[in-house]
């Protein structure tokens, strides 16, 4: 039952870290001006590029080789940390350098100092994903659960501590504060390995592993703040809201549009050793089709009901000062959604063996999601941001759907997807016409959850047969 316990200390930790996000961009939305919540919520996106750009690729690394063989765990450990070093501190400086570039392209120049202060996450968060890395690679997942839970709350507890004084300065700082004592943490965590001081381990074989993971998972991090990006640098003031104000309100729409993605993000890690498995005799189509079909039946009522209900969230749980998030919510909680469609499509790609492939996919809707942010921004605002990340993740999703269809066969059943899309519309509607006051949308929202539900189940679409397929791609077994 080890792996059992693993998979849950580890989804555990990972719904700590969701949480916490969420909570901070709450608070300080609630806390700030929407100027300010702005300019934070480019900071946060930068720190999530690093985190991502230093962890995903070497720390899966050193969690295979170690666990591949424990005994070179000293060399694999100090080549690990001998790259992320030289990486980081690398990276860090130019970003150090340019941070005046950057600054004077999101049209305020005040940001130069907190991007400067990003720039010393760099290297910290290299060391902490090698030490994460190895505890995975030990199969020590409570203490990498632990690791990443004390991370998690850290730094709710610091952002909260000096936000308020020290408003984006200490936001950042406790970012910061937070990393360095769970990267001691981590470091305390990992076992005393076996002196071996014979053992070598080539730094090709890590960089190797690591180079095109790293390429695809930073790319699809990288779509999902482009168009944050593009608002701060060219919205202009003849648009009744200024670079920065229009910038608070995008990450305001953005902490509600991932929600569905959250989700299916999931969907996307319980398929892949179905797919991995079945790579060869490719038996895995039947599980890729029931997972893309429980997927849509699942995301679309949430992003309907999301689009649909956009003014009350944002009003209630942010301050009615974020009221213009709400009309780039509704358009882009669809850019998501159809985002984590392609995420799932790309990911059954990856595992089937054509990780390139999947990386040329996102790497052809970042391109698009670019050329129409620079199109529609300047006309439409935060609305033309939407509408570009919207219009790019669908025809990338379609694009993934086609090569995915072409390896496994058909991977939705048109009757099917119909029958899912006119319910998740027929409640949609429900919503719109109903216009709950304040909070009433939330017991609305699950009234017309179980109508879509009911609907669904009148066209023999929904029953045990559909629960028991969800249990069966979310059950981790090591019998």
């Amino acid at each position: 039952m080890k792996l059992a316990r693993g998979a849950f200390y580890l989804l555990l930790a990972e719904a700590v870290f969701v949480a916490a996000g969420y909570l901070i961009h709450v608070g300080a939305g609630r806390i700030l001006d929407p100027r300010y919540y702005g300019t934070l919520g480019i900071l946060l996106s930068l720190l999530s590029h690093y985190r991502i750009f230093l962890a995903t690729g070497v720390n899966r690394a050193v969690s295979l080789y170690v666990s591949r063989d424990p005994s070179l765990t000293s060399p694999i450990r100090r080549q690990a940390l001998k790259i992320q070093l030289l990486l980081g501190i690398g990276l860090g400086a130019l970003i150090f350098l340019f941070a005046p570039v950057l600054a004077g392209w999101w049209q305020d120049g005040e940001m130069t100092a907190y991007i400067r202060l990003t720039a010393f996450f760099i290297p910290i968060f290299g060391v902490y994903s090698v030490y994460r890395g190895e505890l995975n690679g030990k199969k020590l997942f409570d203490r990498e659960a632990i690791v990443f839970i004390f991370y998690s709350i850290l730094k709710v507890i610091f952002v909260f501590i000096l936000i308020i004084p020290f408003r984006i300065f200490g936001a950042v700082t406790a970012y910061l504060a937070a990393i360095v004592a769970a990267t001691f943490l981590a470091r305390w965590k990992c076992p005393r390995p076996e002196p071996n001081r014979t053992g070598f381990f080539p730094a090709g074989a890590i960089i190797g592993f690591a180079f095109p993971v790293v390429l695809y998972s930073f790319t699809i991090s990288l779509i999902q703040s482009l168009d944050l990006y593009f608002v701060r640098a060219l919205v202009t003031v003849e648009k009744g809201m200024t670079a920065a104000q229009a910038s608070g309100y995008y990450t305001c729409a953005q902490q509600f549009a991932r929600i569905p993605y959250m989700a299916l993000y999931a969907l996307s890690l319980a398929l892949f050793p179905y797919v991995a498995a079945g790579a060869d005799g490719n038996p895995a189509g039947g599980n890729i089709r029931n997972a893309l079909r429980l997927g849509l039946l699942l995301a679309w009522p949430l992003t309907l009901l999301i689009s649909a209900f956009a003014d009350n969230m944002v009003v209630l749980v942010y301050r009615p000062e974020y009221g213009p998030a709400a009309g780039a919510l509704q358009i882009l909680v669809l850019g998501l959604t159809f985002l984590a469609f392609g995420l799932v499509l790309t990911t059954v790609l990856t595992a089937a063996g054509r990780p390139w492939t999947a990386l040329a996919l996102v790497t052809f809707t970042l391109l698009v999601s670019a050329a129409l942010n620079y199109v529609l921004v300047p006309k439409f605002d935060i609305r033309g941001a939407a509408a570009a990340t919207t219009i790019a993740a669908f025809l990338g999703t379609i694009a993934a759907g086609i090569m995915v269809t072409r390896h496994f066969g058909r991977i939705l059943k048109p009757g099917s997807a119909m029958k899912i899309f006119f319910a998740g519309i027929a409640v949609w509607l429900a919503a719109v016409a109903l216009k709950p006051m304040g909070w009433l949308f939330l017991p609305l929202s699950v009234l017309l959850g179980g109508l879509y539900l009911l609907i669904l189940a009148g066209m023999k679409e929904f029953g045990n047969n559909e629960i028991g397929q969800l249990k069966s791609i979310f059950r981790r077994t090591d019998r």
